[in-house]
Formats: C-alpha cells, sequence, structure tokens
C-alpha cells in the first residue's frame, strides 16, 4: 500500500507547477474584465468565482454576485446557471444553508431546462453535499452518482473526480470503509490520467481519514503530509486548516504529542485569523486532549472550555441553519407537491373527457367505419388511376422506342446505300478511266498506235485521269473525315495561288470544252481555312460548274472582302439544277446525291457537293446554292477573312464569335 501511495504522490508531484502557471493566467485576467463585452465578462467572472471560492471566499462572492446581475439583465439562462451554482457553494461554505440549497436547487432547474449537463452536474454536487450536511447519506450519493454518469458522458474529468470524491466521503460518513476507499482511488486514478489536480488536497484528505480509521497511523500521516503540501502550493487555506487537525491528531495517536501540538496550534492560529469555526473547535479538541497527556493542564482546560463555548454556538447556529434549510427545502416539497397536485387533477380531469368519449363511440364507430371504408374505396380508385397512367406511360415509351428503332432502321439502310453506291464508284466509275488507261498504253506499247493518235488521245485520256485523281482524293478525304481524330487546323491563307493551283489542274478539262475562266479575286485576300479541305472545296465546285457548262462559255469566279467577311461566288450558264435536286443538296443529312451527267455525258459520284457542304461547315463558313433549269447555277461561299494590322508584325484572327 505505501508504495502505491509514493508512486501516486510522485506522480502528482510532478505536475504541481501547472497549476502556478494557470493561476498566473487568471490573475492577468482579473485586471481586464472590464474591458470585455457584458457576455464575456460575465462568464469570465463566473470562472473566476469557481477558482476562488476554495481560496477567497469573499472574492469568490463577488465576482458570481456581479455574474447573476449580468445574467438577469441579459436574461441569458447559461450565465445565470453558472452564476447561482458558484452562490449555491458558496453559501454552503459559509454555512447559509437555505440559500445555499434555494441557489443550487434553480440552478439545477435552469440547467435542466437549458440542457447545460455541465451546470447540471455540478448543481447535483452542491445539493449532494448539502444533503450530507443532513446526514441523509442515502440521497447524498444518490445525486452524486448521477453528477458522475454526466461527468462521464462529457468525458469531464473534474466532474468526475469530484463526484467520486463526494461519493468516498459519504461512503467514509457511514463507515463503509471499502467503498469509500473505492471511490477515493478511482477518483485519484482519474485525477493523474488527465492532470487535473485541483481536487489532489481533498482526495487525500479522504483517503488519510480512511487509513486513520483502519489504524493505519503512518500511512494516514504521509497522505496528510502530501494533502497538507497540495493545499498550501495552492493556496487553499481552508484545506490547509481541515488537514493540519487531522495531521495533528495522527500524530498523537502514534504517540508523537509535541509534533501533534505544533500542527495542532498552527491550525488553531490559521483558524483563528480566517475565522474557519468548524476547523477551529477540531484543534481545540485535539489539543485539549494533547496538552492533558503531557500534563499541561491548565492549557488543556483552555482548550476544552473554548471547545464547549465554541460547540455551543456552533450548535445553536446549526440548530438555526438546519431549521432554514428544513423550511426551505419544505417549500421546495410543497411547490413540487402543488405541482403533483395539479398534475393529478389535470389527470383526473382527462380521465373523465375519456369515459366521456368511451359513450361517444358506439354511435360514432359507424360513422368511422363508413368514412374509412370511403378512404378505402378512394384510396384504391387513385391507385387503379395511378396504374392506368403507369401503363399509358410504358405504352408511349414503347411507341417512342418503336419510333426510334425505325429511325435507326431507316439510317441502316441509309447507310448500306450510301455503301453500295461508294462500292459501286469503286467498281464502275474508277475502274473505266483506269481500263481506258490501261488500254492506249497497252496499244501504244504494242505499236498498234501511232504517236500522232495517242497525242491526239491525251487530251481525253489527261481529263479522264484528272478526274479520277478529283474522284479518289474526294472519296479518301471523306472517308478521313469520317474517322476520329480528324482535326481542322485553320491558319491565315491567301486566297489567290489555292484558287490558281486548282484551275490549273482542271485546265485541260475546260480547254477540252471550249470553256473560259474569269477570276475577280485581290491580290492580298487572305482568309482562315484548312488548306487542303479548302481546295477541295474550290476543286469541286469549279469542277461541277465546268461539267455542266456549255461549250464555249464562260465561269466567273469572284472573291470580295466586306467587314471581318471574305464572299466567293462561282456563276456558270450551264445547264442549271432542277429544284427537286437543289432542295437534296441543301439538306442538312449527309446523302449521296444522284449525279447528273455533264453537258457530254461526263459522269460524277455525287460525293463532291456533300463534301464541299461538310467540309465548309467545318470550317466555321457558309455555302449556298442558287440555280435555275437551263440558266446555270450560283454558288456562294463566305468564310472569316485575316485582317493585316499595318502596326502589327503577324495577323490578328478576327474571328470573335458572338
Amino acid at each position: 500500500m505505501q508504495k502505491i501511495l509514493f508512486l501516486i504522490v510522485f506522480i502528482s508531484l510532478f505536475v504541481l507547477k501547472l497549476m502556478a502557471h494557470q493561476n498566473d493566467f487568471f490573475e492577468d485576467i482579473k485586471g481586464t474584465v472590464s474591458s470585455y463585452d457584458e457576455i464575456n465578462k460575465a462568464k469570465i467572472l463566473n470562472k473566476l468565482s469557481f477558482l476562488e471560492r476554495e481560496k477567497n471566499l469573499t472574492k469568490a462572492f463577488e465576482y458570481a454576485n456581479e455574474a447573476e446581475k449580468i445574467g438577469i439583465e441579459l436574461k441569458d439562462s447559461l450565465i445565470l446557471a453558472n452564476a447561482m451554482e458558484n452562490l449555491g457553494w458558496i453559501y454552503y461554505k459559509t454555512g447559509v444553508w437555505d440559500k445555499a440549497f434555494r441557489y443550487s436547487r434553480d440552478a439545477y432547474i435552469l440547467s435542466y431546462k437549458i440542457r447545460d449537463k455541465k451546470g447540471l452536474a455540478m448543481s447535483l454536487n452542491n445539493l449532494g453535499v448539502i444533503y450530507y450536511k443532513q446526514k441523509n447519506y442515502t440521497e447524498a450519493i444518490k445525486k452524486f452518482k448521477e453528477a458522475y454518469s454526466i461527468g462521464v458522458q462529457l468525458d469531464d474529468p473534474f466532474l468526475m473526480v469530484r463526484s467520486l470524491n463526494n461519493t468516498a466521503l459519504n461512503f467514509l460518513a457511514t463507515v463503509q470503509l471499502d467503498s469509500a476507499y473505492h471511490y477515493a482511488y478511482q477518483a485519484l486514478t482519474i485525477n493523474n490520467e488527465f492532470q487535473t489536480n485541483f481536487y489532489n488536497s481533498f482526495i487525500y484528505r479522504v483517503i488519510g481519514d480512511i487509513q486513520l480509521v483502519r489504524s493505519q497511523i503512518d500511512d494516514a500521516i504521509d497522505t496528510y503530509k502530501f494533502a497538507l503540501h497540495t493545499a498550501s502550493h495552492n493556496h487553499l487555506e481552508s484545506f490547509e486548516a481541515s488537514i493540519l487537525h487531522r495531521l495533528g491528531n495522527a500524530y498523537m495517536l502514534k504517540g508523537e504529542i509535541e509534533t501533534a501540538i505544533e500542527l495542532l496550534e498552527k491550525g488553531k492560529d490559521m483558524a483563528l485569523e480566517k475565522n474557519y469555526q468548524e476547523e477551529l473547535i477540531q484543534c481545540y479538541k485535539f489539543l485539549a486532549i494533547a496538552y492533558e497527556k503531557v500534563d499541561k493542564l491548565d492549557l488543556a482546560f483552555y482548550n476544552q472550555m473554548a471547545f464547549n463555548r465554541l460547540g455551543d454556538i456552533l450548535e445553536d447556529r446549526v440548530n438555526k441553519d438546519r431549521l432554514a434549510l428544513i423550511a426551505a427545502m419544505f417549500e421546495v416539497e410543497k411547490s413540487d407537491a402543488e405541482i403533483r397536485y395539479l398534475r393529478a387533477e389535470n389527470d383526473y380531469q382527462d380521465l373523465q373527457i375519456k369515459s366521456f368519449k368511451t359513450y361517444n363511440i358506439l354511435f360514432t364507430f359507424g360513422t368511422i367505419f363508413l368514412a374509412g371504408l370511403f378512404v378505402w374505396l378512394w384510396s384504391l380508385h387513385k391507385k387503379t388511376i395511378a396504374m392506368n397512367k403507369e401503363l399509358l406511360d410504358n405504352q408511349m415509351k414503347v411507341e417512342q422506342q418503336k419510333e426510334e428503332l425505325q429511325k435507326q432502321s431507316q439510317n441502316l439502310d441509309r447507310s448500306n446505300r450510301l455503301k453500295n453506291r461508294l462500292f459501286s464508284i469503286l467498281a464502275h466509275d474508277l475502274k473505266t478511266p483506269v481500263a481506258q488507261l490501261q488500254g492506249v498504253l497497252g496499244l501504244f506499247n504494242d505499236d498498234n498506235m501511232s504517236q500522232k493518235e495517242f497525242l491526239e488521245l491525251s487530251p481525253t485520256l489527261k481529263r479522264n485521269v484528272d478526274g479520277l485523281y478529283v474522284t479518289l482524293d474526294n472519296i479518301l478525304t471523306w472517308s478521313r473525315a469520317q474517322m476520329e481524330g480528324f482535326k481542322v487546323q485553320l491558319r491565315p491563307t491567301l486566297v489567290k495561288p489555292i484558287l490558281f493551283e486548282c484551275l490549273s489542274l482542271l485546265e485541260q478539262y475546260a480547254i477540252g470544252k471550249g470553256i473560259a475562266f474569269k477570276v475577280e479575286v485581290e491580290e492580298d485576300l487572305r482568309v482562315w481555312v484548312d488548306i487542303d479541305l479548302f481546295q477541295i472545296i474550290l476543286r469541286n465546285l469549279i469542277g461541277n460548274a465546268v461539267k455542266y457548262s456549255k461549250r464555249d462559255s464562260q465561269i466567273l469566279i469572284e472573291a470580295r472582302e466586306n467587314g471581318d467577311q471574305a464572299f466567293f461566288s462561282i456563276i456558270d450558264k450551264g445547264v442549271g439544277i432542277s429544284a427537286e435536286k437543289l432542295a437534296q443538296i441543301k439538306q442538312q443529312q449527309f446523302s449521296l446525291i444522284d449525279s447528273s451527267n455533264g453537258t457530254e455525258n461526263e459522269k460524277g459520284t455525287g460525293l463532291g457537293i456533300n463534301l464541299c457542304k461538310e467540309f465548309t461547315k467545318m470550317m466555321d463558313g457558309e455555302i449556298a446554292f442558287e440555280s435555275k433549269r437551263n440558266e446555270g447555277t450560283k454558288v456562294f461561299l463566305k468564310f472569316k477573312r485575316v485582317k493585316i494590322l499595318s502596326n502589327s508584325q503577324g495577323l490578328l484572327r478576327q474571328n470573335q464569335r458572338a
């Protein structure tokens, strides 16, 4: 047992310095309370009152009283409950038990209303010690255990330690020493684990009392010494005085009378100075016994007489305080009884009303049953409507899915036709020019054709090969555009070189039909386009103009700028386009248009126009067609123009979208 206590003492000594720092912190706060707003001021005052109530009751009362006034003024229940709890404890320490009970009871009720569990537990401890003073140990232990359970819920070591130690004190008063030691040791364990330390001297004082009752005098003396050291360090003078007479009694029981007298005299002086009357009467009592043991009968007589006088005074005061406390308790119990009476009266009236309702049940049961039946039928009707609506919705969904399947089927059919057409182009339109070229070259190589004949056929061959090239380029470019990852690369492009490159490719074809090109394009006109796609568009549109133009006619190619846009027009005086095919060309979706033969029976794939539409859109451009049968065709293009800034080193793209 001594080893365990020595270890506990060593651990507790380690954290004593922390208490000094904490006290210095709150001393600094005292001087600056007035600078805070009212709410924070009241909170600090309550904290200061709590810290001072075991050291200086006068200061603690001033702080708590001021906090109570602020709480009433602000109608702040939390501040008011904390102040009342502090005042309840202060009145208990000063022996004004009726006010102690009233304030603690009001703090308990207020904390219960605002659900402040910590305030509830603090008030329960206050009520418990008042019941302890009344020797109602059963009720006191009940309050302390309830406060401890709240401390466990909040994981608050201070509440747990205080409640456990108070429980131990009550078991000690009823001489249930094992239970008392169990709760005290549990309080000490939690106290050291969380380093709360505030209740160190109180815990060790209780443990010392247990050891003294068990006649473990040496252990009790060691425990009291540590409790005294802790109380002195924390300036807990009331605890010092209470421990001094206990330690003096322990030394007297051990036979060290001189040491006992020295401690008891010191405790008496402190109790006289601070007016600790309960501690003073104990010092008188033990001093009378100690002086008698050393044959100093005059001093023994003096202390015995002082003990008797003070005992009479205290007994008279205790009786008055006890009567006041009983009166306060009676008033509370009376108010509680009135509340219980009112509740019972209300319960009785409720019972009468219920009885009256019971008589009406027989008359109303049929109505309720019919109403319930009506509600059930109405609910069933609503469910039927909801089910019908759900069936209609499902039917509509099926119809929508059917339409989607039909659209997908049509798209698939169109894709198959497109595939077949492309295969037809590859199988026939591409194969025929190659076969012609192969046949002519074979005749020429076998000397079955003269050079003169070959030269006569060469323009036709050149035209066929150029047409083959255009067709292959269209198909390959379109295929590449359909692949994922195809990107359009717009860049500033000078129009005239690209245009003349396309005209050069179609020159032999146009010469063969006696068609002339009239070009009206500005030298420095630049547009934002993808060069490859732009070439394909121009080549196809000019090629179509040549294809459908009459022999010895003219094709006009214009390009002009207007603001941020560049406008192109390709105008021929050919056979034109029928209204039906013009409408088909203007359709948004991609399709292979059945190509008509040219003015000299030239064949086409129908792919070129679609490529022009698709590629123009990909480059943020626009394309439009105007045509009348046998009058000719006009094709219009619009692309974003590149502006050249005179004071700039480069080009600024003027393509900001609205």
